[in-house]
């Protein structure tokens, strides 16, 4: 039995896989939603998911499968199938039976990362995820690093609920003198909000300094999160992105993305780079010995020092199978 109480795996993009990952002979399968799919490019680059069993006789397409001319071929039979999930090519037969077609999914490639399109209700895609290099470019960022942790006991509402539990940035990450500076906003899959933070400097030998830094908040459903993040005192900007993926009711896939905008020398923009995503990684671990071992209240006993806990989950309900949805305000 689920620790979690809802009603179904919730609506959203969420991340299958890297861009990296996802090379253009490559069929990779990957376990969401409590299934299985597969992912290959087509000719033009694009990629594609389908459902992991082939429609003719259930053969594993993730499991010998490959890519022939930009369609995947079923290693049982050697029936093709384009990316929207249509049999283009079955050898010795000249008409295919339009019936004859894989379960396919919507998909966007996205600042490194491949997302499906989760509907709740089986709906189709209610918005798009947001790219912010095509917003911002890459010119004078770094490379983007990542990490995956594959296997952790949480769920996508509660790993996006940290960016709004103000109280627990000063018990399990250290932070101190925290102060809202762009309240809660919503605007409908949408969420925002900014802080800053204080953090003592001893881990970087300057023990007794503290370093403020702004953290700007961008929830967009509850598989993909991006971070804006400022520390005016050395005038640095970082963006981190957080893409939670449930593998099943009680375990997600969680993928950690982390770009610097560089700084005049290349080699001090390496070196406060890592420092700082080895620090967000850090932070992303300190919560997993809590996500494991908690129970989920529906209706918790919150402080006045929590955060916006309250409306936070209220805007959550919009990605449920509820019998009667509870659109954000």
């Amino acid at each position: 039995m689920s620790r979690y109480p809802f009603p179904s795996y919730p609506s959203g993009w969420f991340a299958l896989s890297l861009s990296r990952d996802l090379g253009p002979e490559d069929v990779l399968t990957r376990q969401a939603f409590g299934r299985e799919v597969v992912l290959f490019r087509g000719s033009d680059g694009a990629p594609h998911v389908l459902g992991a069993f082939c429609p003719h006789m259930g053969a594993h397409l993730g499991k010998g499968g490959c890519v022939v001319d930009g369609t995947l071929r079923c290693p049982f039979h050697a029936f093709r199938f384009a990316g929207d999930g249509q049999c283009v090519a079955i050898p010795d037969v000249e008409k295919i039976p339009p019936a004859m077609k894989a379960e396919a999914f919507e998909v966007r490639e996205v600042d490194g990362a491949v997302f499906v399109w989760h509907g709740a209700r089986g709906e189709a895609p209610s918005f798009e995820p947001p790219s912010y290099f095509d917003l911002r470019g890459t010119e004078g960022w770094t490379d983007m690093s990542w990490h995956t942790w594959e296997r952790v006991a949480a769920h996508p509402q509660e790993t996006s609920e940290n960016s709004v539990d103000l109280a627990h940035f000063k018990h399990v990450h250290g932070y101190t003198d925290m102060s809202v500076v762009d309240p809660l906003e919503v605007d409908g899959p949408t969420l925002r909000i900014g802080y800053t933070m204080a953090r003592d400097l001893s881990n970087l030998g300057m023990p007794g300094q503290k370093v403020e830094s702004v953290f700007r908040v961008r929830v967009h459903g509850l598989g993909y999160s991006v971070v804006e993040v400022s520390v005016p005192k050395f005038n640095t900007e970082f963006r981190t992105y957080v893409l939670s993926t449930p593998l099943d009711r009680d375990h997600v896939i969680l993928r950690g993305g982390g770009i610097m905008k560089a700084l005049p020398d290349a080699n001090m923009s390496a070196m406060v780079e890592k420092l700082f995503f080895d620090g967000f990684v850090h932070d992303v671990e300190q919560d997993f010995a809590i996500w494991e071992n908690k129970a989920y209240f529906e209706r918790p006993l919150l402080a006045a020092s929590d955060g916006p806990i309250g409306p936070y989950r209220k805007w959550a309900r919009q990605f449920y199978a509820y019998d009667e949805p509870v659109a954000a305000e």
